[in-house]
């Protein structure tokens, strides 16, 4: 007889009239006869597939997120550009270089361990990791196929949002997205 653990879901084979008996052999925990029997039910044909989209799961720390439609819907319309009253910066928070300030002052900016505008020595880092694009008031971050992926405030994204305060990371480096008014003597004005 075949069991479906309730505590970790686990399937197992357990011996006959052994029911309530036997832990899971994953968990160990013992799982009590049903009150009533099941009720029967029909395998699902190959035509039927779950579609994943109407499942109430949620992206959890170090789980790929899909923030594309968040993306797209923040960005449609607008122009990639440097904000016009605002200094875009990132902090080092953790990993080579902390406590560092990085100024953005172009509209694209490339990490990774070569041939990027902003060098991550850090060995979990892809030779060309991602790209950061500024939009005025947020950024949009773009994984370039990276090896261990790109995280955005603790989770790995394709592409996602940054706001100021967010974190970037990449490997175990950490990024803070910094926005602040521009000062008399900021570059620019």
């Amino acid at each position: 007889m075949n069991v479906s653990c309730d505590a970790c879901h686990t399937i197992y084979e357990l011996p006959k009239g052994q029911e309530g008996i036997l832990g899971c052999p994953f968990c160990e925990h013992v799982n009590r006869p049903k009150q009533d029997p099941p009720h029967q039910t029909v395998p699902l044909s190959d035509s039927h597939v779950l579609d994943r989209s109407k499942t109430m799961l949620g992206s959890m720390e170090g789980e790929v997120a899909d923030d594309g439609t968040a993306v797209r819907r923040a960005i449609a319309g607008k122009m990639i550009g440097l904000p016009v009253n605002l200094d875009a910066a990132l902090v080092v928070l953790e990993g080579e270089g902390k406590g560092k300030r990085i100024v953005l002052n172009k509209n694209r900016i490339t990490f990774g361990r070569k041939q990027a505008d902003v060098a991550v020595t850090d060995p979990e880092a892809s030779r060309q990791h991602c790209a950061l694009l500024l939009y005025g008031d947020f950024a949009v971050v773009k994984d370039m196929g990276s090896a261990n992926g790109t995280k955005v405030n603790n989770r790995i994204v394709k592409e996602g949002l940054l706001k100021s305060g967010d974190t970037l990371q990449i490997g175990t480096t950490v990024f803070q997205f910094m926005l602040s008014l521009k000062t008399a003597h900021s570059p620019g004005r």
